[in-house]
């Protein structure tokens, strides 16, 4: 995990992604220890009652993905 953090710090990261599916308990420790913040990132793998309820599809799924990337990117 050391080499994560000494990685994002030296690239400047200000954003740690973690998977729906994964527990956030590290990404967000990774973020602390680095000044940044934490986003999720939907795998497809596991859709929640909500987003079938919502009719989520592979296409609204990873759009929701691909906003998450841009906001990312634009801070």
């Amino acid at each position: 995990m050391s080499e994560v953090v000494a990685f994002a710090k030296e690239h400047e990261i200000n954003t740690i992604f973690f998977e729906t599916l994964v527990d956030p308990k590290i990404a967000q420790t990774i973020a602390d220890e680095i000044g940044a913040k934490t986003d999720v990132l939907n795998p497809l793998e596991g859709l929640t009652d909500e987003e079938k309820k919502d009719n989520l599809d592979y296409i609204g799924i990873m759009t929701k993905n691909l906003e998450a990337l841009k906001k990312a990117l634009n801070e």
